[in-house]
């Protein structure tokens, strides 16, 4: 695989998670808005995103894959997709009975997520791993708080839910954000530096200290 599939690959992966981080927050608000009629409608959009999804990928099989060998799951992917939001579509209830406790397992896979954030900062001398860890321990504490319910009244653990996606989701697209441009800072620099060099390389007074010390 060469530097252009690699980059072609982390875009991709880039997109999806943005589009699902978009996902996220769209239930999020549908929970605050309707609160009491949330969960078969969202049961119901779920379903519709999962087929859309499915579709999609069948058809970059389609496209890209399908002359490769093995070089795609796209197209088991896409049916396994299709087929899952197809019966929550006519059974909705499949899913209303556990969705506040895969929402809370969402917030808290959230937060270890951030937490790994807090790590690859502090691991690249970034400022923001602080706020990265805090974020983490906000959005655990609020998955154990949304899978315990210690609510009097269901839609308010909606309306609780629905802030908390909402943040997690915003907070993940600008962390993503962040990121790139951390990275895209560190290549400028990175290719700088390496101009540099090569100009002291070229350049007719550069002596070769490894060579003088061989000799």
């Amino acid at each position: 695989m060469n530097m252009d599939e690699i980059k072609s690959k982390a875009k991709k992966v880039a997109r999806e998670f943005g589009l699902v981080k978009v996902g996220i927050i769209i239930i999020g608000i549908l929970l605050i808005i309707f609160p009491t009629e949330s969960q078969e409608l969202i049961c119901r959009t779920l379903a519709a995103a999962l087929m859309v999804w499915g579709i999609f990928r069948i058809a970059e099989y389609i496209r890209f894959h399908r002359g490769e060998i093995f070089g795609s799951f796209s197209l088991v992917q896409g049916g396994a997709l299709l087929i899952f939001g197809t019966c929550i579509m006519i059974h909705p209830e499949m899913l209303t009975a556990f969705l506040t406790a895969a929402l809370s397992i969402i917030l808290f896979i959230g937060g270890i997520l951030k937490l790994q954030y807090a790590l690859e900062f502090s691991r690249m001398n970034s400022k923001g791993w602080r706020i990265q860890a805090v974020g983490a321990i906000l959005m655990i504490s609020a998955g154990v708080i949304a899978f315990v319910n210690p609510f009097s009244a269901a839609n308010i653990l909606m309306v609780f839910l629905g802030i908390c996606l909402i943040a997690d989701g915003v907070w993940d697209l600008a962390t993503m954000a962040y990121m790139s441009k951390y990275l895209k800072g560190f290549k400028k620099s990175f290719n700088e530096v390496r101009k540099t060099d090569n100009k002291k390389i070229n350049s007719p007074q550069y002596v070769d200290t490894d060579a003088v010390d061989e000799n």
